[in-house]
């Protein structure tokens, strides 16, 4: 499995005891993207990553959790890892078919930016779909450590 650029992509499911590698489930509920915001600042947070990136990663986060919630079924599993040259990976999975699209900008539309968003801040995204469900995921470029 390799990305939009082809590079490979790190397997989001595999189970690692790695301080590095963190996952949460949540439920359909109202309140999981604020528990998501807040699991992803303090590991981030936890591993030293600067306050601008961190609220890059809190922000996409967010985005993708709200997403999943809205589009998707079942409990939204989120993964986020810190890999090879200080990259953050973000992967969100749900149990719904249907793939996310980014949609055309449109002034007269409330909402509906949140991937545009991440796309903005990610050096690249993408989604990875599989029988029952799809798992969109983001990586966020290289960090300094404070």
């Amino acid at each position: 499995m390799t990305t939009r650029r082809g590079r490979p992509l790190l397997d989001p499911v595999r189970a690692d005891h790695d301080a590095q590698r963190v996952m949460v489930v949540l439920p359909r509920e109202v309140v999981s993207a604020a528990r998501a915001r807040a699991w992803i600042a303090a590991f981030l947070d936890a591993h030293g990553v600067p306050e601008a990136r961190r609220r890059d990663a809190v922000l996409v986060v967010s985005e993708l959790v709200t997403n999943a919630l809205r589009y998707g079924l079942g409990e939204v599993v989120a993964r986020a890892s810190i890999e090879h040259r200080d990259e953050i990976h973000l992967a969100v999975t749900d149990s719904g078919d249907e793939l996310p699209v980014v949609l055309p900008a449109d002034p007269e539309r409330v909402g509906g930016i949140g991937l545009r968003v991440v796309d903005q801040l990610s050096a690249e995204w993408g989604v990875t779909p599989f029988p029952g469900g799809k798992t969109v995921w983001a990586t966020l470029a290289s960090v300094v450590r404070a």
